[in-house]
């Protein structure tokens, strides 16, 4: 999502409910919101999707427990 340009609109979607028609999904901002947060583009993250920051907050920590745990089972 980081190198994806968020202000670009035509791009294929894998979101079954914006492929079936519907304009709103609660969902499809956040990689827009995270976009907009890799290139420091905040005011517009929050305008994409208000979770996007709090969506990044838990995706780093996750990140950061797998590796945390993969590397404590390696030493063991």
């Amino acid at each position: 999502m980081s190198i994806s340009d968020p202000h670009a609109h035509a791009h294929y979607s894998l979101c079954l409910i914006k492929n079936s028609g519907l304009d709103f999904c609660p969902g499809c901002g956040l990689g827009h919101s995270l976009g907009f947060l890799f290139r420091g583009e905040i005011a517009n993250s929050f305008h994409s999707h208000p979770l996007g920051i709090f969506a990044l907050i838990i995706l780093t920590y996750r990140i950061f427990q797998i590796f945390k745990n993969n590397h404590k089972n390696a030493n063991t």
